[in-house]
């Protein structure tokens, strides 16, 4: 072995994380799915252009000359077999959620639970699939509640970052309040103002005060997610800088100037915790936040869409209740199995193969509408462009398996489908016709 390939190995783990691009350009379109889907697994982006990328995954028969070439251009490089034994060498395994008498684990992250003494409803919850994406966005919210440091969750739309809040606060047994910001969201919605009073009589005055949900969430223990942040006007948003502080407080000056914590007139509870998600500041309509405001919020989480393969983990969890493992930090974790939505898709001979052409086809159409990685293809003419999400998958298997019933196979049914869903929203016939063009591609028209 010469001293090239030993080296290997050790620069793929270095590079290997949260946050680590590996280009799986110039592989053949098997090799890079599995690519693909082993990067997910190691945490890591696979992405298909070599700029920006911090290592290479070379097929198992590149040359020599090919390793020296790209070693010698500041990548680290490894070949397909080299990555998929880093993905499978874990040495522990463990359980991803862990529910105990007191705690709650996710990952490696223990918080206690809140004060309800009654199980939560998790039935809107039943879609999920509990992947290595969903599961860190979760311990990462879980991390700011067990040092009580605010988290702001940025990404893009249904990347889950509301959800997995919520979902964290129903597993913690925790009171959770979404609040929907616009342009049209006042510092009296947020903190409070005066409204007509509930009483009547010549004793009681004719206006009180109603406190808005920041003053009951101190009070109570709730956690607040402000949802939509960047949408809200910045004079509102800076409102809440004193709630963001370590510890938070507040003068309620629209009222009776009551303190807030602090040695004030209203302690607040040890268990308030308060949450922000946002689009990127790319999306129409978005507010620049003051560097005052954004430097408050201690912990900020950059999710990610999924990746195909990703994608596929989750149609494949809805019809069998199976969330992937995954390795992270080292640890190959193993999320516990749900109860399928669509058990009866599973009888079809031809499904897995339908799943993968869907994925598929999800995949290259939301390229095609404009990504990080490439320009827009499709809707180009637009002032917005076009939007496929997780959202657009769920909504397209619910019409898949309610017309499936009868079909003796499922590439037919979805076919129609994903037309009615994906390719019916596009006005343009020209991106029409490139869309049903990607469908050809993936065997589904």
């Amino acid at each position: 072995m010469t001293s090239t390939e030993t080296s290997e190995p050790k620069q793929a783990v270095s590079v290997i994380g949260q946050g680590s691009r590996l280009c799986v350009g110039g592989l053949g379109s098997h090799a890079t799915t599995i690519a693909r889907q082993v990067i997910m697994e190691l945490g890591a982006e696979a992405t298909s252009f070599r700029a920006g990328a911090d290592a290479l995954v070379l097929p198992d028969n590149a040359s020599p000359g090919d390793k020296a070439e790209a070693l010698g251009q500041g990548y680290a490089v490894f070949t397909l077999s080299e990555l998929t034994r880093l993905a499978r060498g874990a040495e522990e395994e463990r359980s991803a959620i862990e529910a105990g008498d007191k705690t709650l684990r996710i990952l490696d992250m223990e918080i206690p639970y809140g004060p309800e003494n009654e199980a939560q409803d998790a039935s809107r919850f039943k879609h999920l699939c509990l992947d290595r994406l969903f599961l860190t966005t979760a311990r990462k919210a879980a991390l700011a509640v067990r040092h009580g440091i605010p988290c702001m969750l940025e990404g893009e739309t249904a990347t889950a970052k509301t959800t997995a809040i919520l979902w964290l606060a129903m597993m913690a047994r925790q009171n959770a309040i979404r609040v929907n910001l616009s342009g049209h969201t006042d510092t009296g919605e947020l903190v409070g103002r005066f409204i007509p009073s509930t009483q009547s009589g010549e004793n009681h005055p004719a206006w009180e005060f109603s406190e808005g949900y920041i003053p009951r969430a101190l009070r109570n223990g709730w956690w607040v997610i402000l949802d939509e942040v960047n949408l809200a006007e910045p004079q509102v948003l800076e409102r809440l800088n004193p709630v963001l502080e370590l510890p938070p407080t507040l003068v309620l000056t629209e009222h009776d100037g009551r303190r807030f914590g602090g040695g004030g007139d209203v302690p607040i509870s040890e268990n308030f915790r308060l949450f922000g998600t946002m689009n990127p500041s790319e999306y129409a309509g978005r507010a620049t936040l003051s560097p005052a405001f954004r430097d408050r919020w201690g912990i900020w989480g950059h999710i990610g869409k999924p990746s195909e393969p990703e994608l596929l983990d989750m149609l494949r969890c809805l019809v069998t209740g199976e969330s992937p493992a995954f390795v992270w930090e080292g640890v190959r974790w193993i999320p516990p199995r749900s109860e399928p939505i669509y058990p009866a898709l599973a009888d079809f001979p031809d499904l897995e193969m339908t799943l993968k052409s869907i994925s598929s086809f999800h995949a290259r159409i939301s390229g095609a509408a404009g990504d990080n990685e490439a320009p827009a293809s499709i809707g180009r003419v637009r002032r917005e462009r076009y939007v496929f999400t997780r959202r657009t998958l769920l909504n397209a298997m619910r019409l898949i398996h309610e017309n499936a019933k009868g079909a003796s196979r499922l590439r037919g049914v979805t076919a129609r489908v994903m037309a009615e869903i994906y390719i019916q929203r596009l006005a343009d016939p020209a991106d029409r016709a490139a869309a049903l063009a990607l469908l050809r591609a993936t065997g589904l028209a």
